[in-house]
């Protein structure tokens, strides 16, 4: 039994880990390097998702865990302004600069009976947001195709809001992971982002 348990140790050491490891999910370009110092480089060109970091690595049972060193400034928003509008109401316009998105941002609300509970809500065409609940007291705008979640905007429950914001991109396009999980499946990683599993093989050392 000892035997056994120190064999699976060994499996999963970082010298046995250490090499290159190149996507073999179809429609999915990119690569995983872990370097023998602990350190990590990864790559990923997924649909309009083009994205990359580097930092340090670890293994953990059975798992390789990826943080971002250092740690990049995520994509946020920014309030420009509130304008008055009828109660039970949510619009927003964003201003995406030199980004081609034209439509409203996705968007986690929480209401006053319930602050801790975040619910994801899609604006129609026009950015407006049909809410559950008019006490909205939290807005959350998600960032399109990233789902990066931009800084919490606090709204009163007491009045509608017609929002304007405008996009502060920062590091956008470098992952911030922070104990990012790859499951180690043989000679590959499996990586569970965007909602898909993508499995990245080992091709050297």
């Amino acid at each position: 039994m000892q035997l056994t348990i120190a064999l699976a140790v060994a499996a999963v050491s970082p010298a046995s880990l250490a090499g290159f490891y190149q996507s073999q999910t179809m429609e999915v370009g990119g690569g995983i390097e872990l370097k023998a110092d602990g350190q990590f480089r990864y790559e990923l060109d997924y649909g309009a998702v083009s994205e990359g970091a580097e930092g340090t690595w670890t293994a953990d049972g059975g798992k390789v865990l990826l943080t971002t060193s250092p740690m990049p400034t995520e994509p946020t928003f920014d309030l420009v302004r509130d304008s008055p509008a009828p109660r039970c109401s949510l619009s927003l316009k964003v201003d995406w600069g030199r980004f081609g998105w034209s439509s409203a941002p996705d968007v986690l609300v929480a209401y006053q009976a319930k602050p801790k509970e975040l619910h994801l809500l899609q604006a129609d065409e026009r950015g407006v947001v049909h809410l559950g609940n008019c006490a909205v007291t939290t807005v959350i705008p998600m960032v399109p195709v990233y789902d990066v979640p931009g800084q919490p905007l606090k709204l009163s429950p007491a009045k509608g809001h017609r929002l304007t914001l405008r996009f502060r991109p920062n590091d956008l396009g470098h992952a911030a992971f922070r104990g990012e999980p790859l499951k180690i499946d043989g000679n590959s990683l499996l990586l569970e982002r965007y909602g898909a599993q993508i499995r990245f093989q080992r091709v050297r050392p």
